[in-house]
């Protein structure tokens, strides 16, 4: 089983890579940091393929639990209903509601007469393309796991693909939904844990994996490139490809790492959903401020001013909340 520190430490990794991918690609790069910068941006698909793995993984443990412990057949309790919204509705209410009074947002719709349509926007998450996606997935799998039975893994598979398949077809080709089946693994994993352990601790599985998972990175990478930067649909069915052996890939680490310890990876997956929601906005409002030390400089510093503010923030809501959560159990 993956333990939910292991879960958080992964998370926290993940954090990491999608801060580094967007603002790599968001800097004014010198000449010198092209190639670095090039590099890393294009990290970003791994890092929301850490997250939607181990979504699908934890809410398919915590429907378990509660089929066992709240004797309820389908495990879609109150108390799973309210731990999503307290742990990921919430929070996303706060962040994104103050980043809107702060940068005028809501001054503005009410201005133009748009407030109706501005609030709307902001229950549904819009502009925040990785919390949209998973709260639909969220939605799907609270439904199917509750009506579902035993064609539940089934129906939550066809659900995500038929996701995936829509996105791509409304013109979305750029990575939003090349994680989608990394919550899929992450469920199917959960599902049947001892099989997929065994699977992934196979050594030459891991060799298989690391071969597809290669070749489908140096494919894609030099494709993009050849094609100045634009997807065609063959490259992202490399991609998705790709992301697919990539998630299995986690897996295989993710069961081989319960003793380490990482003690700030794990505040930065308790708090990794903080950090994702202000990065943008902590971008752009402190970035030109250290820009006399160099882009790249003033980008670490960003950084790190980003995390440390959105942990605070994080650990104080999580110390909170952390009172209605015991007493749930």
């Amino acid at each position: 089983m993956i333990s939910a520190k292991t879960s958080k430490m992964l998370r926290g990794i993940a954090i990491l890579i999608v801060i580094a991918s967007h603002y790599a690609g968001w800097m004014y790069v010198e000449p010198v940091h092209v190639t670095a910068h090039d590099w890393i941006m294009k990290w970003g698909p791994i890092g929301v393929d850490i997250f939607f793995l181990m979504s699908g993984y934890g809410l398919h443990k915590s429907a378990e639990r509660g089929r066992h412990t709240k004797h309820n057949k389908s495990g879609i309790t109150f108390t799973f209903i309210l731990k999503r919204i307290i742990g990921a509705y919430i929070p996303y209410l706060i962040c994104a509601g103050l980043i809107n009074a702060y940068d005028g947002t809501w001054r503005s719709a009410i201005e133009e007469d748009r407030l109706k349509d501005k609030v709307i926007h902001y229950l549904t998450t819009g502009g925040y393309w990785y919390l949209n996606v998973l709260f639909v997935m969220y939605i799907a799998f609270i439904i199917i796991y509750r009506f579902g039975g035993r064609l539940k893994l089934i129906l939550i598979t066809a659900a995500v693909i038929g996701q995936t398949y829509y996105l791509f077809n409304k013109g979305y080709a750029d990575f939003w939904e090349l994680s989608n089946m990394a919550f899929v693994i992450g469920i199917l994993a959960a599902a049947a844990e001892d099989r997929f352990r065994s699977v992934m601790l196979n050594p030459i599985f891991k060799i298989v994996l690391a071969v597809i998972s290669g070749a489908g990175m140096w494919y894609t990478f030099t494709q993009v490139q050849a094609n100045g930067g634009s997807r065609t649909e063959g490259v992202f069915g490399w991609e998705l490809a790709f992301n697919i052996f990539f998630s299995l890939g986690v897996l295989c680490i993710a069961y081989v790492i319960t003793t380490w310890k990482g003690l700030i990876l794990t505040t930065l997956g308790e708090c990794s959903l903080f950090i994702y929601i202000l990065h943008t906005s902590m971008f752009y409002a402190l970035v030109f401020k250290f820009e006399e030390h160099g882009y790249a400089t003033a980008t670490v510093i960003t950084a790190l001013i980003t995390l440390v503010f959105a942990v605070v923030l994080g650990v104080l809501y999580n110390s909170l909340t952390g009172i209605i959560t015991r007493r749930l159990k």
